[in-house]
């Protein structure tokens, strides 16, 4: 749950001279200044061109498992069948540690477990938090991806947590979102337009309102059949998780 270059410049001891040197050597001192602007500039050039460097992403690795996946009345896309008997709420954000690691280590055995079997559709509601910039942009390149198909929406949530520490500290990670686009076989041309028009902006913003109105204590956090999950005093994601189980089975064991 839940980084500046700088350069500088010495000038020499004066010492005396002749009216003739001195003009000589201002000129040489304003030279040098403009070869240090030149070189600091380049060196500024090069270091954001090393973070918005795409490279292929790590392929996520997915249970074998085949559920259906769409999106509700309220934009969110979610797993498993629409009737199913209780609902799973996740609110995260793409570029929280704790909901990654949800993501790649514990949400493959709750799929198997209970949305393959039909109990439980599972939601994904985005909540970027305010202290993550690139939280924000992450879900609208998932929103941007869902156009295409709700499966490429879950491919693209896969590929954000998977490989978060590739793109989370760029200054700007569209190239790396394109990247993965290109992976997952969707139109780029139609994803980049999307992306670049910030098309989901105001959904994204309207998703973290309403996990804010419901006072979300952190991500990840879960709802039951629209309750949030206590998780007070939990330690660990995996505790978290634990605790999501447990309000699951009392929901389905209710009925």
């Amino acid at each position: 749950m839940e980084q500046t270059m700088s350069t500088r410049s010495q000038r020499g001891r004066a010492v005396q001279t002749k009216k003739s040197g001195g003009v000589s050597r201002a000129l040489y001192i304003a030279m040098g200044a403009a070869v240090l602007l030149v070189i600091a500039i380049a060196a500024t050039v090069a270091l954001q061109n090393r973070q918005t460097a795409a490279t292929p992403g790590r392929e996520p690795a997915r249970p074998a498992t085949n559920v259906p996946m769409g999106r509700d009345e309220n934009g969110f896309f979610f797993k498993g069948s629409a009737g199913a008997p209780v609902v799973v709420t996740e609110y995260s954000d793409f570029q929280c540690p704790g909901c990654a690691y949800y993501a790649t280590a514990l949400s493959s055995q709750f799929e198997q477990e209970y949305i393959a079997t039909g109990k439980v559709k599972f939601v994904y509601h985005e909540y970027p938090l305010s202290g993550h910039v690139n939280g924000a942009p992450a879900a609208q390149a998932a929103r941007c991806a869902g156009e295409q198909g709700a499966d490429k929406y879950w491919a693209m949530h896969d590929y954000l947590f998977t490989n978060q520490r590739q793109w989370s500290g760029q200054a700007d990670p569209r190239a790396q979102f394109v990247a993965y686009a290109r992976q997952i076989g969707l139109d780029t041309a139609a994803f980049e337009q999307c992306y670049a028009g910030n098309r989901f902006r105001d959904a994204i913003n309207q998703a973290k309102a309403a996990g804010d109105a419901l006072r979300i204590p952190g991500t990840p956090s879960f709802a039951v059949n629209g309750r949030l999950v206590d998780t007070t005093g939990a330690t660990s994601v995996e505790e978290i998780y634990t605790r999501m189980r447990q309000a699951v089975d009392a929901a389905l064991g209710a009925r």
